[in-house]
């Protein structure tokens, strides 16, 4: 029985036991069988439009309730809605701010030694060249960051690229922070062509290159280099450099993670690099796969499906 049943079954009682009592007392003239009719009808029907009375106005209190608790969650999924739509645009500042450093570390490289030396008009050309386009993939990257993370888009165009002027392409922007550090980068690849979005996956492995340059010292190498393999094609970034243990690895996609905060820090790390390289490589349909050993160095591969091969 329910608590509402409960409380209008005994409600008729003690009405009916009240209106009994009251007709004894009046010490009716009525006979025996006319009184007792009189005593359950008189008792039990009045007992019953108190109780529905009652109960009608509890209903109503009851649906007010349930209005009113309707209303609150309303309200808490619309606060939880502006957070996540804050977060979003935080993180998109964040990460387009990280996506910021390299790209402009090789624009300043180049316009420096446009500046600065004395440059046949070919090399002058080629320094002007990639100015212009890492410019312009900074423009077309922001707006593609904001679909990914303030927008939640899940689909972009594809293109059919050239494996080995794609990695060109990166040694271009990367190489010189690299070689500010005394890093090397090499470069090797088996001809083959991958479907990729350019601009976002260029920033997957600008991003790994760099993840590698500060785990590295001065006079190590950092290799960059492509496979055929079955069903696909594959990139791989591989550095000799610190190393992560088993538990790191398991956290270094989370954004804002950083293993080391303090070198972090002091190169302008905010942990953001791999979370967007985990996303980027989800838009691929693929992942990120890691190797890793304390003191050796990490070596990550990303397959990327239906690649093909010469």
């Amino acid at each position: 029985m329910s608590k509402a049943s409960k409380s209008f079954f005994i409600m008729v009682m003690v009405i009916s036991a009240a209106v009994c009592v009251g007709a004894c007392m009046s010490g009716g003239e009525l006979a025996y069988g006319s009184y007792l009719i009189f005593l359950t009808v008189s008792g039990f029907g009045g007992a019953f439009l108190i109780s529905m009375l009652i109960w009608l106005i509890t209903q109503k209190d009851e649906a007010e309730a349930r209005m009113a608790k309707i209303r609150i969650a309303e309200l808490e999924r619309a606060v939880n809605n502006l957070e996540e739509v804050a977060d979003r645009r935080e993180e998109f500042t964040a990460s387009f701010a990280h996506e910021l450093k390299t790209p402009l570390t090789a624009i300043i490289g180049y316009a420096d030694m446009l500046r600065s030396k004395d440059m046949p008009p070919k090399q002058r050309f080629t320094a002007a060249g990639y100015i212009f386009s890492e410019g312009k993939r900074l423009e077309a990257l922001s707006l593609k960051l904001m679909d990914i993370i303030v927008a939640g888009k899940q689909e972009f165009e594809k293109k059919r690229c050239d494996v080995g002027y794609f990695i060109r392409e990166v040694a271009t922007v990367t190489v010189p922070s690299l070689s500010a550090e005394g890093i090397t980068l090499d470069m090797r690849w088996d001809r083959g062509d991958v479907t990729i979005e350019p601009d976002l996956f260029k920033t997957l492995i600008i991003n790994l290159v760099d993840n590698s340059r500060k785990a590295s010292r001065r006079g190590q190498s950092i290799e960059l280099y492509g496979k055929a393999e079955a069903g696909g094609y594959a990139l791989f970034v591989k550095d000799t450099g610190s190393g992560m243990k088993a538990d790191e690895l398991a956290h270094i996609t989370e954004p804002f993670y950083m293993i080391d905060k303090s070198r972090s820090r002091a190169q302008n790390g905010a942990g953001l690099g791999l979370a967007l390289c985990r996303r980027i490589a989800e838009l691929h349909g693929t992942n990120l796969e890691y190797k890793s050993e304390p003191g050796k160095g990490t070596t990550v591969r990303i397959f990327l499906p239906g690649g093909e091969s010469d």
